[in-house]
């Protein structure tokens, strides 16, 4: 299975599948094309659904109508990536070091369910599986998934499941995880007007309002001394953490000193009244992710910036609705803005924060083999990623999901140098193997 494995994911890593950029979109039908003829080598049933933005790819493994059905979910598309931006090598193109393996999308996600696709592949070669999968590979996670409702509705009598097994996160260390939930998100640009024109600053630096001098003044009132977000009502419903575990996530002892060296971050910002953990997987909060505004090419334009424009990412926990937040935002950004200056904010990709129901058979059965590949105790983690996906397969499907991540810790999603641990690919490939297999 190695081989096949490693084969495979040299020629889908090739695919550019950016769902963040339109004009990639062509690629998102060269990319589903690959896996529909890869599915139709292994003579499984297969079909590129459309009319739900990109192809979604849909296939079967069916064995017996009296075995228990799970869905197997993994999405194709993938994040920007380009080698002018410090990456080592072309991130489009699968590269081996000494102890992992680069290139954009190796982590977050098509690694992650090729390793099912292989291991379903050998398994149904067998005749050995002890499930009927059916396998929904999308294309726009990284944008919000806004199609895969309307998909899941229009499918849903022939995705009915037991059990939903996602994997699309990253492990803690060398400790093997099960997911307990992710937090919601969405995503806000904020633009803001001075003057129809940019102006001379001689002439008028000093008295005019500059929108870039504006825009940092109005992103330094949303945070206090203590990091924690000023907005009033942001909070409002935040569940309380339970005492077990902020005791379990304590002992879990995250090495952030190794987290500091590798991405070279002098000190962590995290609120003194939590551990790491604790702060990214159940606490929401809100990052300033891009701005731009004024004149920066070669020498100096020295004109006052009469627009700006700031993006902003929101990170939710579970009882947090995100149109409740959206709501507070707005009221924040309307009293805090002079009368001055005009400005436009518009929302898009948002998502519920989840929590999956961790008591089931499968949960259990998954937690087993884990234990006895990696030799020690599972994990139970709230991750800090978003996916929509979990929460439309309980409303829609009526169906719980199984969350295994397979990235390593430093894996380095949406980042410069996505890597996968070389060490890890195996004990995968076991796992997945062992939780399909019917004996």
């Amino acid at each position: 299975m190695l081989a096949q494995y490693y084969d495979i994911l040299k020629d889908l890593i090739k695919f550019k599948s950016i769902s963040t950029d339109q004009q990639f979109a062509p690629e998102m039908m060269v990319t589903a094309k690959f896996l529909e003829k890869l599915f139709q080598e292994h003579k499984r049933d297969v079909e590129v659904v459309t009319g739900y933005g990109n192809p979604i790819v849909l296939a079967s493994f069916t064995v017996n109508k009296k075995l228990p059905n799970c869905l197997l979910y993994g999405h194709y598309d993938v994040q920007f990536a380009d080698k002018g931006e410090w990456w080592k090598h072309d991130p489009f193109s699968l590269y081996l070091g000494k102890d992992k393996i680069y290139g954009r999308g190796v982590s977050d996600n098509k690694w992650q369910f090729l390793i099912h696709l292989v291991s379903l592949f050998e398994l149904s070669k067998q005749n050995n599986l002890c499930y009927n999968v059916t396998v929904i590979l999308e294309w726009e996670e990284e944008v919000g998934s806004a199609h895969l409702q309307q998909f899941l509705l229009a499918y849903k009598d022939r995705l009915k499941a037991d059990i939903a097994l996602v994997s699309d996160s990253d492990i803690i260390g060398d400790t093997p995880c099960i997911d307990a939930g992710y937090r919601g998100s969405c995503n806000a640009k904020l633009k803001l007007t001075t003057a129809h024109t940019d102006v001379h600053s001689g002439s008028y630096g000093g008295v005019f309002p500059n929108a870039i001098h504006e825009a940092t003044i109005l992103i330094s009132k949303l945070f206090d001394m203590n990091h924690r977000i000023t907005v009033p009502y942001f909070y409002y419903n935040v569940e309380k953490i339970d005492t077990d575990i902020l005791i379990r996530n304590k002992k879990m002892k995250i090495n952030v000193e190794k987290i500091q060296t590798d991405f070279w971050v002098k000190a962590l910002l995290t609120d003194k009244e939590f551990d790491y953990l604790t702060q990214v997987g159940l606490r929401p909060t809100i990052q300033i992710t891009g701005i731009q505004g004024g004149y920066m090419g070669d020498g100096f334009k020295n004109a006052i910036p009469a627009t700006s424009s700031i993006h902003l990412n929101f990170r939710l926990v579970k009882n947090q609705r995100v149109d409740d937040v959206i709501k507070a935002f707005e009221q924040w950004v309307h009293t805090n803005m002079p009368e001055y200056v005009e400005y436009e904010l518009s929302w898009v990709d948002k998502a519920e924060a989840s929590k999956a129901n961790m008591g089931s058979i499968y949960h259990k059965k998954a937690e087993k083999i884990l234990k006895e590949i990696f030799g020690k105790p599972v994990f139970y983690k709230y991750s800090w990623w978003t996916l929509p996906i979990v929460n439309l397969f309980t409303d829609i499907l009526w169906t719980e999901s199984l969350l295994v991540p397979l990235a390593n810790e430093d894996c380095n999603m949406h980042g410069v140098n996505e890597n996968m641990d070389i060490a890890l690919v195996e004990k995968w490939l076991m796992f997945s193997h062992a939780f399909f297999a019917e004996k």
